[in-house]
């Protein structure tokens, strides 16, 4: 055969590989036998709620035979809490400050999408530069996802009931009999039911159990935002989005996952 022949059929033969839509790793599956398909979600940015974004996901299997793709979103939120406090008695100023992080707050996995569509096929979805299936889908960020940004006694008031009986639980480890006085001025100075006091029957200053479970009981919002000097939080807020091939329900398919910042 002539050189250029031979030229002309490697061209060709590669030619109709490109083309060809099953996929070439033919040493995929489970432990069942059963071929699994292979998905790959595309990295997308960091974004704020509110946002939409592009979700990428390519997939294929080595028998053409995917019969479902779906998107999932889940994520947690990690806050750290910065409170401080200020009031007077006998003319002298009493500040205390708390840094606490609260409970992380789970977002449960949620379906965004499956994809076909009814009426659809997945063939609609086939890209022939990709040799696979490419679903596009344009996901908004929930609005569950948005960061805290409220600062002193707004935040006070938006701190779920949890973070705030943390927040005053530790303010009422830190409390002591003078600024006790002064935040709360109806309570007997000389009770020796809140406040310690030493075998000589001075009072040391410190807080019976009693006086702390005072606190902890009469130290509501409101009051919180009387004595409050300031308030402030970091919102740690990440989203995972999860896309998942299956060949059919009876079988497991596969997933691809990307996570995210909220902005």
């Amino acid at each position: 055969m002539k050189t250029i022949y031979k030229i002309l059929a490697v061209i060709v033969l590669a030619g109709l590989w490109a083309c060809e839509k099953n996929d070439p790793l033919a040493d995929q599956g489970d432990l069942t036998g059963h071929v699994v398909p292979f998905i790959l979600l595309a990295q997308m940015p960091d974004a704020p709620a509110g946002d939409t974004i592009t979700l990428r996901a390519l997939s294929w299997a080595v028998d053409d035979d995917i019969s479902q793709i779906s998107l999932y979103h889940r994520g947690f939120k990690l806050q750290t809490y910065e409170v401080k406090i200020r009031a007077e008695g006998d003319d002298v100023t009493h500040e205390l400050s708390v840094t606490m992080q609260a409970d992380s707050i789970i977002i449960p996995e949620t379906l965004i999408d499956q994809y076909p569509k009814e009426g659809e096929s997945l063939n609609d979805y086939y890209q022939t530069y990709e040799n696979a299936y490419v679903i596009l889908h344009d996901f908004m960020v929930p609005m569950g996802y948005a960061l805290n940004k409220e600062r002193d006694g707004e935040l006070i008031l938006a701190m779920p009931e949890s973070a705030y009986q943390m927040l005053v639980a530790h303010f009422s480890t830190m409390f002591y009999r003078a600024l006790m006085v002064a935040v709360f001025p109806d309570i007997n100075p000389f009770s020796v039911v809140y406040f310690e006091v030493d075998d000589g029957g001075f009072f040391t200053g410190a807080l019976t159990d009693e006086g702390m479970a005072y606190v902890r009981e009469h130290l509501g919002r409101e009051l919180m935002i009387e004595i409050l000097h300031e308030a402030r939080v970091a919102d740690n807020t990440r989203v995972t989005v999860r896309a998942n091939a299956i060949i059919d329900p009876a079988h497991e398919g596969k997933s691809s996952e990307r996570t995210f910042r909220v902005l």
